[in-house]
């Protein structure tokens, strides 16, 4: 092999020169910023909550007008982030896509409240909305929301996430119905501490779930909505809807349950005045 001309070298001096600059900005971006270095992510920026948007959330989220002043500055924070950095698709006519931005990213924020990591980016990669029921060509019937694990993807029917916000104490609430699912997902591939600590809960949850004498008490309880009885999938769902709309009655009904969820979020929204 011949040696290298002096226009050559200075090609792969360029070319070395940009692939530490890259390796430098990367490790800089994803330390200081703690998200992910991508083009998306470095070309949407996080946008700042504006006086508005903290109205707003404050009148449809029960929770976060029980939460410290640090707490909601938390969850501000945390909620433009996702806010910002998850691409929204709407189909059809819908008006308040910013408002139905805001019940997603307000969803997914509650249920990693009291995690590290709260950003969901092995599960979710992108957030559809119809106006209200649309038909699913993977479920291959009508649905109001749904989530592909595969795609990582979130369905939303915009009228039915609306919904679930209206009534904060009915324990239906399509947002962290859907987001449930999703969450499951994120901490199944991961090895951290947290995580570890989700699959260790999730695992004595099935547990419970699966004991007959357990089978037998949901049948003759109406707190959770029939949809519990679905499969361990929906049940775990389900339970999460409860756990953040109706913490107190929750606490009383299934203790231990809610007590390892508690274990598992890391939270306790029964404790918030």
């Amino acid at each position: 092999m011949g040696q290298l001309s002096e226009q050559q070298k200075e090609i792969l001096a360029v070319i070395l020169a940009l692939g530490l600059l890259y390796v430098f900005a990367k490790v800089a971006y994803e330390y200081f910023l703690k998200e992910r270095f991508s083009i998306y992510n470095v070309f949407h920026p996080v946008r700042r909550i504006s006086t508005r948007e903290r109205h707003f959330i404050s009148s449809f989220l029960v929770p976060f007008t029980q939460f410290s002043p640090k707490q909601r500055k938390q969850f501000l924070k945390r909620f433009a982030w996702f806010k910002s950095k998850k691409p929204f698709v709407f189909y059809g006519t819908i008006e308040n896509k910013e408002e139905i931005k805001a019940y997603v990213s307000a969803s997914a924020i509650l249920l990693t409240m009291g995690m590290e990591d709260f950003r969901y980016e092995k599960s979710i990669s992108r957030i559809i909305v119809y106006p209200n029921q649309y038909y699913s060509k993977i479920g291959k019937s009508h649905h109001i929301g749904e989530y592909n694990p595969n795609l990582k993807i979130l369905v939303f029917s915009a009228e039915d996430l609306v919904k679930g916000y209206e009534i904060s104490n009915d324990n239906r609430n399509l947002g962290i119905h859907e987001i449930a699912h999703a969450l499951m997902f994120e901490t199944r591939k991961k090895s951290s501490w947290e995580a570890r600590k989700f699959k260790v809960g999730l695992t004595k949850i099935k547990q419970i779930y699966d004991m007959p004498e357990f089978q037998e008490r949901l049948e003759h309880s109406d707190y959770f909505r029939a949809y519990v009885n679905a499969n361990f999938y929906e049940f775990f769902a389900v339970i999460l809807e409860n756990f953040v709309e109706t913490p107190k009655e929750f606490k009383v009904e299934f203790p231990g349950i809610f007590d390892t969820l508690k274990r598992m979020l890391n939270i306790d929204y029964s404790n918030l005045s």
